[in-house]
């Protein structure tokens, strides 16, 4: 570690800047100033004051351990032992009352000492949880000790807080004190999981050796996790307790987490369609927590191993039991509903698909086998989603869940949907957004209408990208669709988000499907010596640069700036600014546009990039730029003379290199406004235009 080469006075004050800000974070020793600082209020960061100032804080302090690893360790680890005597000496303060149990601690004095301990506990366990990062990786082994002794004080207060219920507890101040026993619980969860990194190294270490030590952290961290997970647990507690949970089943994967009876009870109550449900939030985490016990490979283990038979049967009956009702609904979806039923129906499909697509994006990355699980247990949901579909096109609300789900398959399993189902699920879109349907939802800009506009160009440009022979029947339709329907829609209105993923999907058909509008023949080139291009297609292609080129008129910079980017690309990698089409019916109009806006000064932050692409532009041509375009250019300049417009035309030197050809385009473009600008200011009918 780095503290052998710091001279002994640098530790020193090291350590003294730690202990004061230790001070300073504390009740104990910084009450007024604490006081003061605002715990309500957000920040555009979404934090309060004091978030801010613990947080600050807390950096320092791992700014310190980074240096002096041991120093900063024994310097905290006390501190936090305080503040946890007083925290687990609670419990002989708890009696048995009448509606529950209560705090018996009533004095003013000391519900203010304990307010501040319980305060000065949850910063320092937030503070033991930054450093978890310092335990892992090389440093593992030697620092093993420390990391365990945290490790199992946070798994003993985690298991603590949910035996005694602390969090439901009656206390004096309850304004003050509940909120303070509730955090100190939620935020043992979360040092807790800070450590789950550390917990997976300590599982590839040990797994072979004796397991005992590592089976009994786990075991006990899930005994203090599912009492907590009730919808009438208070949300931040149920969250962390979620979260914890949801890092043991990801990072630290065990293998005998299925077998614990704390796991089978959380999977029987998120089945039992009796329970209450879970808040949103909660819900979506437990059931990837679920999921992942099932699909995620098991770490340390060969393939053979892996137990895929039993995990996929299990996965496909909580996936079902998940689904159960939302599957009911392909029968009814067909008749007309009623205002009632239609509420209840949205909400089935609300939580259904935040958890199914919840459940797809976790192990979009993963192995093959658990992607092919993870679809053949969602299959029958996706084919009802399907169905649904355009019952409820009008419903902009669940069209954009039902979209956002589609999209997050697109990305994460379309290799197992298969090419016949997708082709399906591409018709029925292509086929239900007309135009009138798009209209109706692009023409509510910034509504869920646009987002839906906005997530089906998103598939496509997932399906336009996929290589092979598979989606490209499907070209003419999605280019048909984009340019003869939303095209025409967005084209005068601002729309910028809709207009950003169209051009997205536009660049996307032109960069990934080439061949589709230029078939270069080998043989042709060979024999001619220049390839000569076989254009097909041509109509589309045209069209598609057109809105190219009227998006470079419009006021949207950031549409500009990525559509310049898209020609650019596509002049590196495939040489658009060569071909003949481009070339001979469409290169100086994109030149006359872009120093038209440089004239303007409309895109000023954009200077040095347009300046680039005029260049790239024009040396495909330079006889013709020099000889034809730039004469012209100057012609049809108005509110210069034809005394100026020669100078200007002098000036520009017939420079062939990206450097003093971009200058002389700034000096022209400065020059023509210098003089529109004095001509403007001189009395009427001095200067003959």
């Amino acid at each position: 570690s780095v503290s052998h080469s710091l001279p002994k006075k640098y530790e020193d004050a090291l350590v003294l800047l730690l202990t004061e800000v230790l001070n300073r974070i504390q009740f104990r020793y910084n009450q007024a100033q604490l006081e003061e600082l605002d715990d309500e209020t957000l920040d555009d960061d979404q934090q309060t004051e004091w978030q801010r100032y613990l947080r600050q804080s807390l950096e320092v302090v791992a700014k310190v351990m980074e240096l002096l690893p041991t120093h900063a360790f024994s310097t905290l680890f006390p501190v936090l032992q305080d503040n946890l005597e007083v925290y687990l000496g609670l419990q002989q303060f708890v009696v048995t009352s009448g509606t529950g149990h209560r705090l018996n601690i009533t004095a003013e004095n000391d519900c203010r000492r304990l307010h501040c301990s319980l305060r000065d506990l949850s910063s320092l366990l937030q503070a033991v949880g930054r450093l978890a990062e310092y335990f892992i990786g090389d440093v593992f082994a030697a620092r093993f000790n420390d990391a365990l002794t945290v490790v199992e004080r946070l798994v003993k207060v985690t298991l603590y807080g949910s035996q005694i219920k602390l969090y439901n507890i009656e206390t004096a101040v309850p304004s003050v004190l509940k909120p303070d026993l509730i955090d100190v619980h939620a935020q043992s969860l979360a040092a807790l999981q800070a450590y789950a990194h550390w917990l997976a190294q300590f599982y590839s270490e040990v797994h072979r050796q004796n397991p005992e030590q590592f089976i009994s952290l786990v075991s006990t961290a899930l005994e203090a996790i599912t009492p907590l997970i009730s919808s009438k647990v208070q949300e931040k507690l149920l969250l962390s307790a979620c979260h914890l949970l949801v890092s043991l089943a990801t990072t630290v994967r065990p293998v005998f987490l299925i077998s614990i009876p704390a796991v089978q009870k959380v999977f029987n109550r998120i089945t039992d369609t009796s329970a209450q449900r879970l808040p949103d939030k909660a819900q979506v985490l437990v059931c990837r927590a679920l999921s992942n016990v099932l699909l995620l490979p098991w770490p340390n283990l060969p393939e053979s191993e892996q137990q895929w038979a039993v995990r996929s049967t299990n996965h496909a009956s909580l996936i079902s039991a998940l689904t159960r009702e939302y599957r009911q609904l392909k029968s009814n979806a067909i008749l007309p509903q009623r205002k009632v039923q239609l509420e209840d129906t949205k909400v089935i499909i609300h939580q259904t698909l935040s958890v199914l697509e919840d459940i797809v994006e976790s192990i979009s990355g993963e192995s093959t086998k658990s992607r092919q699980i993870c679809y053949q247990s969602l299959q029958e949901s996706v084919q009802v989603s399907l169905a649904l579909f355009p019952a409820f096109i009008h419903q902009s609300d669940v069209t954009d869940e039902m979209l956002s789900f589609f999209l997050t398959l697109f990305q994460g399993l379309r290799v197992q949907m298969g090419v016949p189902f997708t082709e399906q699920i591409i018709q029925t879109f292509l086929n239900m957004f007309t135009r009138e349907q798009l209209a109706e939802s692009i023409l509510h800009e910034g509504s869920t209408g646009c987002r839906v506009v906005e997530k089906f160009l998103k598939i496509l440009q997932v399906v336009v990208q996929e290589p092979g022979q598979v989606f490209k029947p499907f070209l003419p339709s999605v280019i048909s669709l984009c340019m003869e329907q939303v095209y025409p829609i967005i084209a005068e209105r601002s729309s910028p988000d809709v207009k950003a993923e169209l051009f997205e999907l536009l660049f996307r058909v032109l960069h990934h499907n080439w061949r589709y509008f230029f078939k270069s023949s080998v043989l042709a080139s060979v024999q001619r010596g220049v390839a000569e291009e076989q254009m097909e297609n041509e109509a589309q292609f045209s069209a598609i640069m057109q809105a190219f080129g009227q998006s470079f008129l419009q006021p949207d910079i950031h549409l500009f700036k990525q559509n310049l980017f898209y020609l650019e690309t596509l002049n590196t990698k495939q040489k658009l600014y060569h071909k003949k089409i481009f070339r001979t019916t469409m290169l100086f109009q994109f030149v006359n546009v872009l120093l038209q806006v440089l004239v303007h000064k409309s895109h000023d932050l954009l200077q040095e990039e347009i300046g680039i692409a005029t260049y790239n532009m024009a040396s495909v041509d330079f006889d013709g730029f020099y000889s034809a375009f730039l004469p012209e250019f100057l012609a049809s300049c108005d509110g210069v003379d034809s005394n100026q417009k020669n100078v200007l035309g002098r000036n520009f030197k017939m420079d062939r290199d990206l450097p003093s050809f971009t200058q002389n385009v700034h000096r022209l473009v400065n020059d023509l406004r210098y003089y529109r600008l004095c001509n403007d200011s001189l009395p009427p009918g001095t200067v003959k235009l």
